[in-house]
């Protein structure tokens, strides 16, 4: 597969510029310039004279792409033939994975015609699912991939871990808090059905914190999670990256906490869909560009 830099590259050229090189693929301008300009670097010249109103080719870079475009046509067109009948089945958990897949599909689509389906599950599922083969690949946080040993899985994105309360909340007029500002607080937690590993290492987390939480309710969903705390049950952590504008609760960031949850994606070992793989790599780099 080729490098998805080069798909940027090839993009700033028929698009007329970084700004809508970077719409297309659901990045910032400077992003898809930092990635030019590491190109630029490991080929040794420069792709682009910069010094105009929009970037336009050097010499070597309308050399360089002619190449890239003759030679990922020719891959393209060979790698339909092949996998014109291949289809994944993607696992998802949440809003996180959500709000990304549109722009993975897409680089994905990029390259391969496929197929795909998506399911929408929580953790648990995911990772059951992954094990029997319903899904090919799945997105889950690390805790709930890292003791599986049929599951090969990746760790693609750290999130910020905040506090959530109710609008009403008198936290709510906080920038930020830490584990002190809550630690008497009634707290909501999802349960240990989302997961044994996660919901162990959450308990951790409060331990390291020197923290013993005052939890009034366990739950075994993120809506119901939400639904508590909307309804001044208590409030409850969670990664910022997984509540949403209009989830009708207030997110504050917490700072010098152990608590953290790291994003995975997960495929089974022995899964024989040649594409799986491929997918795998384009999501993983996906991540890599987004941070």
């Amino acid at each position: 597969m080729f490098r998805q830099v080069i798909y940027y590259f090839i993009s700033v050229v028929e698009e007329g510029g970084f700004s809508a090189a970077g719409k297309k693929y659901y990045l910032s301008q400077s992003a898809i310039s930092q990635q030019i300009r590491k190109l630029e670097d490991e080929l040794g010249f420069a792709l682009f004279d910069r010094s105009t109103y929009r970037p336009t080719l050097t010499l070597e870079g309308k050399k360089f792409y002619a190449l890239s475009k003759k030679l990922i046509n020719t891959y393209e067109k060979q790698m339909k033939n092949i996998q014109i009948h291949n289809s994944i089945t993607i696992g998802i958990t949440g809003p996180f994975e959500k709000k990304h897949l549109p722009a993975i599909i897409k680089r994905v689509r990029d390259i391969y015609d496929i197929s795909y389906e998506v399911k929408k599950m929580d953790f648990l599922e995911c990772v059951n699912e992954l094990q029997n083969g319903t899904i090919d690949i799945g997105f889950n946080i690390v805790n709930n991939f890292e003791n599986i040993e049929n599951i090969i899985y990746y760790n693609i994105y750290k999130s910020h871990i905040c506090v959530v309360t109710s609008l009403d909340h008198p936290l709510t007029s906080q920038k930020q808090l830490t584990i002190d500002d809550i630690k008497d607080e009634p707290i909501i937690v999802l349960s240990r059905k989302l997961g044994e590993h996660y919901y162990q290492d959450y308990m951790k987390a409060f331990e390291l914190d020197g923290v013993t939480p005052h939890i009034i309710e366990e739950v075994d969903s993120l809506d119901d999670f939400l639904v508590s705390i909307q309804f001044g049950k208590g409030i409850g952590l969670s990664a910022t990256e997984v509540v949403s504008s209009n989830d009708g609760v207030s997110t504050i960031p917490l700072e010098n906490t152990h608590h953290q949850a790291y994003y995975a994606v997960g495929y089974r070992k022995d899964n024989k869909n040649e594409m799986v793989k491929s997918c795998i790599d384009i999501i993983v780099e996906y991540f890599k560009d987004y941070k």
